[in-house]
Parts: structure tokens; sequence; C-alpha cells
């Protein structure tokens, strides 16, 4: 378009002077508007992030993209970008991008995985009740998650949450969203119930599958120096643990029914304790 209009400019005759400042007028118009939308592109400040064949981090690598450069987004899919850098289309971590001096080669590796975070219950489902019934489980699984998503996000952790609100969501939805995601971890978290009893306490860690072992023993490992005890790893037979086709371990912080635990799980210092030591057990972990 823009050599079509040098071409006529260059072929209009002197005496037709007002034709050949429209022209340049137009030629302006399209440059200004041509730069605002190069400098309008993502630029990446990153040191250096990779370009994959697959929206996931653990698909092929097809090139590095250095710190700089602007990024002309073709379509995203899960907090991916699909760009072209290089002669090469392919996926580059859109979380990444504007986060200064990451470098994809030396930096936490913990940063570049996608983490499902679960608030169990929801909605109708309340989830288990304090001994006098007037508590719900579902309250403080959110408001737990919420501050084991926001410690993660501030290590620029790719964090999807099942649910913000008290709203319910399905056993299968919540780990199609695993999948969906190709999550390297779901993390669900629920409160214990010693049906009523109030005889038990502690938090428990559990996983079905062997690919969560380690990292399952690695958040009971972390978590050793919370208030309430801890009941170690078992072998958990849940549907978000046993349908999961993603690394998935269920975090039960404590008894709703326990006289002893529960003012802490209604705490918010202790929900943010379990926060911090979920994501230094997650960053040992992975790195």
């Amino acid at each position: 378009m823009v050599n079509r209009f040098i071409t006529r400019f260059r072929e209009t005759p002197n005496n037709k002077l007002i034709y050949r400042g429209v022209v340049t007028f137009i030629l302006l118009v399209i440059l200004i508007i041509e730069l605002a939308r190069f400098l309008s592109l993502p630029k990446v400040d990153a040191t250096t992030l990779y370009l994959r064949e697959q929206p996931n981090d653990e698909s092929k690598v097809v090139e590095t993209i250095p710190h700089g450069r602007h990024l002309s987004i073709i379509k995203s899919k899960n907090n991916w970008w699909y760009t072209k850098y290089n002669g090469q289309k392919g996926w580059v971590p859109s979380w990444l991008v504007g986060v200064d001096d990451y470098d994809v080669k030396t930096g936490d590796k913990l940063a570049q995985k996608t983490i499902i975070i679960d608030p169990g219950h929801g909605g109708g489902d309340s989830g288990t009740l304090s001994a006098n019934q007037k508590y719900m489980e579902k309250t403080y699984t959110l408001q737990t998650a919420k501050k084991v998503a926001a410690e993660l996000r501030k290590r620029h952790v790719n964090v999807v949450m099942t649910r913000t609100d008290d709203t319910y969501v399905t056993l299968k939805k919540r780990t199609d969203m695993a999948s969906d995601y190709h999550a390297d971890l779901f993390v669900s978290f629920h409160f214990n119930s010693d049906n009523g009893y109030g005889r038990a306490n502690g938090y428990g860690i559990y996983n079905y599958h062997k690919n969560a072992v380690k990292v399952a023993d690695q958040v009971a490992d972390g978590l050793d120096n919370l208030p309430v005890s801890n009941r170690g790893v078992s072998f958990g037979d849940y549907y978000v643990l046993r349908e999961n086709k993603r690394p998935a371990i269920l975090c039960e912080m404590g008894f709703m029914d326990s006289s002893h635990d529960l003012p802490y799980i209604q705490s918010s210092t202790y929900q943010e304790h379990v926060a911090k030591d979920v994501a230094k057990s997650l960053d040992k972990y992975f790195n």
C-alpha cells in the first residue's frame, strides 16, 4: 500500500501540488499508525524466554527470544501467547514476558510452571462443619487458597484457580482444568472432620498416583512448623486425585470440628503461614 502511494507521488506532475500534499499526508498517517501499532506490541522485559512448540513448559524449544523484542500475538491459550520470532512460530509464557531480568536458562524454574489451586467445595456444597455447625469448610478453603495463589504469583507462577468465589465447580471440571492447562501440579485445599467428635487434629497431605509422591513429601515437610500437628503423607482415594492425569495432591489443613484447630483455620495469620510454607516447598521441589 505504501509503495503504491510512493509510486503515484513520483509520477505526479509538479503542478499537481494538492494531490502531492494529500499523498504526503496519507503516507504520514500510515507511518504514524504503523509506529503506534509497533510500540503497542508487548515487549520482552525478560533477559531470555523460550519459544515452544506447544503451550506448556514440557514442549520442545524451537527458539530463544532475547530481551527487548516486540511480540506480535497471533492467538493465546491458557496464558500462553502464540507468536513468531526469527522465522519460527511457537508459544511463549505471557506471564514471564514483562518480568524484568528473568532468564529462562538460569532463572527460578518454579516461575515457569502452571499450578492449579483448588479451593475445595463451594456453593451448595459446604464441606465439613465446625462442632457447633456454624462454620463451613468451603469458606476457609477459599480464603486459604487465595493466599496460596497470591504467594505463588509473587514468584511469577502461572496460577489458575478452579474457583474464586462461593460457587460450586464439579469434580470433573476441576480435574479437566488440570489437563486443559497441562498443569505441572494440581493442589486441592480442604479441612478435615472427625465426624463431630473433635478428637482428631492436625494437617495431612494426600496423593494417589506415584507422580505426586515426592511433591507430597516436600509439602508435608515444609509445613512442619505449623501450630497444628503433622499427620504426614497418606494415600488418598479422592476423585480430584484419582481421576487427575496431572500430578496432584490434596492438603487437609486442620480439623473443622477440633477446638484446637478451628481458631487457627479461621486465622488470617495461619492461612498466610500455610501460603508461605507451600510456596517455599514448591520452590524447593521444582528447583
